[in-house]
């Protein structure tokens, strides 16, 4: 599974380039900008990278979250507030345990995280199929952009180092983004529309399943689309 960490709406070069640093210190290596603010190859963010421009330099820009979707099976938004648009934010330290579980379903995960003024907006937000946190004793004053992307990528080193020693399995026709389809088929056909509170927790929990888990429902699935479409795939 590639790890990537998605910046949105970043204005900062010192932050891109600190967070190029935190990222290929804890053994990660792909960056990717979303409508960024600044210059992210600038002489600031060269300077705070300190040793880590080649993330930098092969960091991938994207106009929305929505190209980045297209890509990415899986999206975990960050938050440090609480919004309406989710109940569920999962601490961080969970996070390793969730993509641990997505092993050979899920080819590419990416963190997203938004500006540093007022954090990911609720277009990203609704873009993003989980939602996590850093709990923290105090809202303020907050950890900036930088250092909470480095308590993220502390947390997923230890599964950077778990995929490193154990051969995995390669996910095959990228599973996950199948059995999306599949739920959202039947969601359709029971008149449940997207914009329904119902629907957002449904696809919610559903990413939250395991492997085995994931399978089980793969297979409903099959049983569901040949009865009530004619087919299997």
């Amino acid at each position: 599974m590639k790890i990537v960490f998605i910046l949105c709406d970043t204005f900062r070069e010192e932050n891109v380039g600190a967070v190029a640093r935190a990222v290929k210190t804890m053994g990660m290596h792909a960056l990717y900008l979303v409508r960024p603010l600044c210059d992210h190859l600038g002489k600031r963010a060269r300077a705070t990278a300190h040793g880590s421009a080649d993330i930098l330099e092969k960091a991938r820009l994207f106009d929305s979250l929505e190209e980045v979707r297209d890509e990415t099976p899986l999206l975990i938004g960050s938050a440090a507030k609480k919004r309406n648009v989710r109940e569920d934010r999962h601490p961080v330290e969970q996070l390793p345990g969730i993509l641990r579980d997505k092993t050979g379903l899920v080819e590419k995960a990416g963190i997203v995280f938004g500006g540093e003024e007022s954090g990911l907006a609720n277009r990203d937000l609704d873009l993003c199929d989980l939602l996590t946190t850093i709990p923290m004793h105090r809202p303020y004053p907050s950890l900036n952009l930088a250092q909470a992307v480095m308590v993220y990528a502390a947390h997923l080193s230890q599964l950077t180092l778990d995929l490193a020693e154990k051969k995995q399995p390669n996910p095959t026709d990228n599973e996950l983004r199948i059995v999306r389809e599949k739920a959202l088929q039947v969601l359709e056909d029971v008149g449940i529309p997207p914009d329904h509170i119902i629907h957002r927790r449904i696809m919610e929990r559903l990413m939250l399943m395991g492997h085995d888990d994931m399978h089980l429902f793969h297979s409903f699935c099959k049983f569901y689309l040949k009865k009530y479409h004619g087919r299997v795939k």
